[in-house]
């Protein structure tokens, strides 16, 4: 993003959005991959227990639930929630597609609030304007890394009396702790902060009922575990009929089991988290004293950058698609803000309105990388 005087130097390399090939993993995760693979377990096990407690802690829940993406975990979230049919459910409308599809798959209706300028998420106001009689749930991303003011929002829902409002953490976009929300999803997609092998994500809770909720509808739908005890196994019956609970179906399930392989790559990520988060404000804080320079030109940065773990740098500008051409022409490779305003896409017409913000967003806004991928000679050939 060259101002006026600027000279652009060359680059060896192409700056990717996300991580590529071995910006992001090593021998430590190949070790462990192969370590897995050597010990013959290639179901969900004693590893993927693990990890599951380490994200657990880190969220500050009791319980976790591994599954093969974050948004299998979103739905698994709205599942165990405890949520009916018709029951209303706030979203923003700047998010991530599978943010708001569960919700309607589900039978639940969303109600959507614009999000704050610069922030990519909504206020607590923006929120609490959007709560009725029927809402029964707040469903936010940590968009790119921005937490929405979640204690704001508990505090605010307390004066108003409705402490049967659940609380529920999309956080694919980032690894953080938030122990005022009641449900908390995260992904190990490849291009996020830390990945198990390309995919994989979490579910977590705070309730005994709720983790076996969510292992059943992850596992088909069925009530067994992963006991081999034959009495155990054979301690219910089917219209009189005894029968192996590991194929007893209560519920209508799914499969959203990850492997054993994914939990073995993902600790050792996890071993790497600080760095990574350190790395990725380093680059971002960069990149902001360095862009700040272009604010008179139209460039939007975020607000309060230091306080945020991101996902990627987000920005506006009014020219974008001129801007971008140039970014990729240079080897830099870039995205939009997800959705924008998810309520102008087809698949989400009928939930369409103006959102001024979210509007902008999709109008102007874009992403970069920052992660732990890139040096100082990377950011800074992005911003010449």
């Amino acid at each position: 993003m060259d101002s006026p005087g600027r000279k652009i130097h060359k680059h060896n390399k192409k700056i990717w959005y996300a991580p590529n090939k071995f910006e992001s993993y090593g021998e430590e995760e190949i070790k462990a991959v192969e370590s897995c693979l050597r010990k013959g377990w290639l179901a969900p096990g004693p590893i993927t227990e693990e990890f599951e407690r380490e994200i657990a802690s880190i969220f500050g829940k009791n319980f976790a639930v591994m599954v093969n993406s974050g948004s299998s975990g979103n739905t698994l979230a709205l599942l165990i929630a405890g949520l009916k049919v018709g029951d209303e459910v706030i979203l923003p409308a700047c998010t991530f597609a599978t943010n708001v599809s569960p919700v309607i798959q589900l039978g639940l209706v969303p109600v959507f609030c614009d999000v704050e300028h610069g922030e990519y998420v909504p206020s607590v106001a923006q929120v609490i304007d959007k709560v009725s009689a029927h809402t029964k749930a707040l469903f936010l991303p940590n968009l790119i890394g921005r937490k929405p003011d979640w204690q704001g929002l508990k505090d605010e829902l307390f004066m108003l009396g409705r402490r049967d409002i659940i609380l529920i953490e999309d956080s694919c976009d980032t690894i953080t702790n938030t122990t005022v929300t009641d449900i908390a999803v995260t992904s190990f997609y490849s291009s996020h902060i830390i990945t198990a092998g390309g995919g994989g994500g979490m579910v977590m809770c705070n309730e005994n009922s709720q983790r076996d909720l969510a292992l059943q509808y992850r596992d088909w739908g069925r009530m067994g575990t992963n006991t081999e005890s034959f009495s155990e196994r054979f301690g219910h019956c089917i219209d009189g009929i005894e029968y192996d609970f590991k194929f007893l179906y209560p519920i209508l399930g799914y499969n959203f089991k990850s492997t054993e392989i994914n939990a073995a790559f993902g600790l050792e990520q996890l071993k790497k988290l600080p760095l990574f988060l350190e790395k990725r404000r380093q680059n971002v804080d960069r990149f902001v004293q360095q862009l700040k320079e272009l604010a008179p030109y139209g460039l939007v940065l975020p607000n309060n950058h230091e306080k945020v773990d991101w996902l990627a740098l987000p920005l506006m500008f009014p020219n974008r698609k001129a801007l971008l051409q140039k970014l990729e022409d240079s080897d830099i490779q870039t995205r939009v803000c997800f959705a924008g305003n998810i309520t102008r896409h087809p698949a989400y017409r009928q939930y369409y309105q103006v959102f001024p913000n979210a509007d902008e967003i999709m109008q102007n806004g874009f992403l970069i990388g920052a992660h732990h991928g890139m040096n100082e000679q990377d950011v800074d050939y992005v911003c010449e």
